[in-house]
């Protein structure tokens, strides 16, 4: 990669095939967070089969784009993504969270290849992803950096004051999605959050 975007087709079938997996092994785990990789899902396949410049038979290319996912207890959508692009056989994805699996309940970089960060306490992938960002800047602009938050996740006061440093930096290498799914543990984002979280959960753009 890079590689030119799929048919629609193309990603429908895929689409379907990822979620079949991904239930699956949350399933096989009996332990997992199904409506949050789900929701993450579609964006994810967008981003390693059409945007992001990557290889996964070269995993720690120098110039790769970096994606790091802040909700880091939606990785079993990342690993599901990660098995389907070529990065490790789709054979893995039933070990999610069984002792010795390189497949945790949240990613850890040092464990598996496509895994950019170890994140899931909330709110610091975000930050991991402006240092990237950072550091691109720094060395030429050598790749862009992808981070997926959650609307749960942004009532983090770490992902206001990285909000904050991202154009003070002006880092224009740097694409923060936030997942709108609506909801956390505990309920509704919009009942639970307050105002100002639902606000931003509803269009912070960088």
């Amino acid at each position: 990669m890079p590689k030119d975007p799929d048919s629609l087709s193309t990603l429908k079938s895929r689409a379907f095939d990822l979620r079949i997996d991904n239930l699956t092994a949350i399933t096989a785990a009996a332990s997992g967070h199904p409506g949050g990789t789900l929701s993450a899902m579609d964006i994810m396949q967008a981003l390693f089969f059409g945007e992001m410049r990557h290889r996964p038979t070269e995993p720690h290319w120098a110039e790769r784009d970096r994606f790091v996912l802040s909700k880091g207890h939606a990785v079993p959508a990342l690993y599901t993504v990660l098995a389907h692009a070529g990065y490790f056989s789709r054979d893995l994805l039933p070990t999610l969270r069984r002792l010795g699996s390189p497949l945790q309940g949240h990613p850890a970089n040092f464990l598996l290849p496509g895994i950019e960060a170890s994140t899931g306490s909330l709110g610091q992938g975000f930050s991991m992803a402006i240092g990237m960002a950072l550091a691109s800047k720094l060395d030429g602009d050598k790749f862009r950096v992808y981070s997926m938050i959650g609307d749960g996740e942004s009532q983090e006061g770490q992902i206001w004051e990285a909000a904050m440093a991202a154009p003070k930096y002006k880092l224009d290498n740097l694409c923060v999605i936030l997942d709108h799914n609506k909801g956390q543990i505990d309920g509704y984002v919009k009942e639970l959050a307050g105002e100002a979280s639902h606000q931003l959960s509803l269009g912070v753009r960088m």
